[in-house]
């Protein structure tokens, strides 16, 4: 049976979620998919709509434009979600501006600084030179201009809000991404489904990679992670995604376990499959500015995370506490840390971890912030 996004239904559909007697939220965004899309549109109107609050909010994407031309005659704020200006665009702003309403610019990445084209590009794997920081420029200057359209901004972690003032001085709020109420029920199952399985030995490791561009990211970590798996001959590497295997990957044989990309609820069932979720990152603005969504998502199906201390990963994981953080030198010893925890004491970080998730990055928690947020913009 084919997977179906929960967010694929009609524009009449959307357009009823929008409420009476609420203060009306309008998510706008170039197109629908299941990464920024889902965490920041998607997500934040489920949270909102679930509070009973006096606020309700929809989704509604570009191609859509030719049919909502009237849309601020049936939301009361705007949120535009990292989008380049055009303008069609404009236009939209424009209508919400002349109606006395608040327009919101909504981004989850560092891409409205030309100034950090060079850096954007690099990181993510492209040449910094020729078309590709050509193609990016542009990207970054078009976002930055529609961010600089609207009255205020949201983001998703405190550095890249203070990125965002410095670039425009626009008010931002910070609202992490978080999960869904999908996500959670299956997750639910999966947790109960593997405090039943009995420990095996060494360590299932799993590197969950969204695109090509992580390549650089999981270089950070690639020395210590294969010094370790020689050194624990039980254990074994699970890379889920994009990634480029190199010569040294390879030479781990069986214990090297390939698998495709999936939809985000299966994922929740891989990462439930392996005890330790390997974050590395590159230590730059680019990737200070990411969020820590995969910290949050393993801990909800009871897998332990080890992450390279960005500023995000810092803030949500006390080493040893409800996770692990190491250096680009430190992978391996903290790997040799990890496999030489009791039993119960992995099970107490799990849950710590578990906990956390739950308290800082479910839509429960996030409800009163998004409700206040646009109640306030009343």
């Amino acid at each position: 049976m084919m997977w179906k996004a929960p967010w694929a239904i009609s524009l009449r559909q959307r357009l009823s979620m929008l409420k009476a007697d609420t203060h009306r939220v309008a998510y706008f965004a170039p197109g629908p998919d299941s990464g920024s899309f889902r965490y920041r549109c998607y997500n934040a109107a489920q949270a909102i709509n679930a509070s009973g609050a006096g606020v309700s909010a929809a989704y509604f994407f570009q191609t859509e434009l030719d049919h909502l031309d009237n849309l601020s005659d049936f939301a009361d704020t705007l949120v535009v979600f990292r989008a380049p200006y055009d303008t069609e665009i404009e236009r939209l702003i424009g209508k919400f501006r002349q109606s006395g309403k608040k327009i919101f610019f909504d981004i989850d990445d560092l891409i409205f600084d030309n100034q950090f084209t060079a850096l954007v590009a690099s990181n993510l794997n492209y040449k910094p030179v020729g078309k590709d920081v050509g193609s990016w420029s542009s990207l970054i200057a078009n976002v930055g201009s529609c961010l600089n359209l609207c009255d205020a901004v949201i983001t998703t972690n405190d550095f890249l809000a203070r990125r965002i003032h410095d670039f425009s001085e626009l008010p931002v709020s910070v609202i992490p991404n978080f999960v869904n109420k999908e996500q959670i029920s299956v997750s639910e199952a999966l947790l109960a489904d593997r405090k039943k399985r009995p420990p095996g030995p060494g360590l299932r490791l799993g590197y969950f990679s969204g695109s090509h561009s992580h390549a650089k990211d999981f270089e950070v970590a690639k020395s210590g992670i294969l010094a370790f798996m020689k050194s624990s001959p039980n254990s074994t590497l699970t890379i889920l995604g994009h990634l480029e295997l190199s010569p040294e990957l390879e030479s781990l044989g069986t214990r090297l376990i390939q698998k495709p990309f999936v939809n985000f609820l299966s994922l929740q069932g891989e990462i439930s499959q392996v005890d330790v979720n390997l974050v590395p990152l590159q230590l730059s603005p680019f990737t200070f500015s990411k969020s820590e969504l995969k910290f949050f998502e393993a801990a909800l199906v009871g897998t332990i995370t080890l992450a390279t201390p960005t500023p995000v990963y810092e803030k949500a994981i006390t080493d040893g506490v409800n996770g692990f953080l190491s250096g680009a030198a430190q992978w391996r010893r903290k790997l040799a840390e990890i496999e030489e925890l009791p039993e119960d004491k992995h099970r107490l970080i799990a849950s710590r971890a578990f906990d956390t998730a739950m308290k800082n990055f479910s839509w429960e928690a996030m409800n009163p912030k998004l409700t206040a947020l646009f109640l306030d913009a009343n």
